[in-house]
């Protein structure tokens, strides 16, 4: 049977820079990108501190930066919480248009300070959203070598 989940005591690592090698890099591409195919091609971003490590399905590099600094301004205001996933709604400009557009984005905490984030449209399921990531974390801590915590 199902263990019951057991919730965080501590919040996650968000001040630990954890470093990427270009090879890794190479291969975390791939990762997002099948990920990003897999759920309909929504954007996804790995960043960290702000700063994109790779991304997939979006129109420009400037597009991923600015949902880094989004996510990881987001993530740097509840560092004290135990929260390992959010979903947030926002009114923000995405591509150089200077068009505001609505968006949700869904983002999860990969490890350290690296976080996992899908331009998420209402179409796919949450659940499905959750379970795809769940199958890339445990990828991604792979390639860095981290420990799931």
């Amino acid at each position: 049977m199902f263990e019951p989940y057991k919730l965080p005591e501590n919040p996650p690592a968000l001040d630990q820079h954890i470093a990427v090698s270009q090879q890794d890099a190479g291969k975390i591409y791939k990762v997002i990108t099948k990920l990003s195919q897999e759920i309909e091609l929504l954007p996804v971003v790995l960043s960290q501190e702000g700063e994109v490590i790779a991304f997939a399905e979006l129109p420009n590099a400037t597009s991923a930066e600015h949902i880094a600094k989004l996510i990881g301004r987001i993530w740097h205001e509840g560092a004290h919480r135990q929260a390992r996933e959010l979903i947030r709604f926002e009114e923000e400009t995405i591509d150089e248009a200077d068009d505001r557009t609505n968006v949700m984005l869904y983002s999860t905490h990969i490890t350290g300070a690296i976080t996992l984030t899908i331009g998420w449209h209402v179409s796919i399921s949450l659940t499905q959203i959750r379970a795809e990531v769940n199958d890339v974390k445990i990828e991604l801590l792979r390639i860095l070598g981290a420990e799931e915590g």
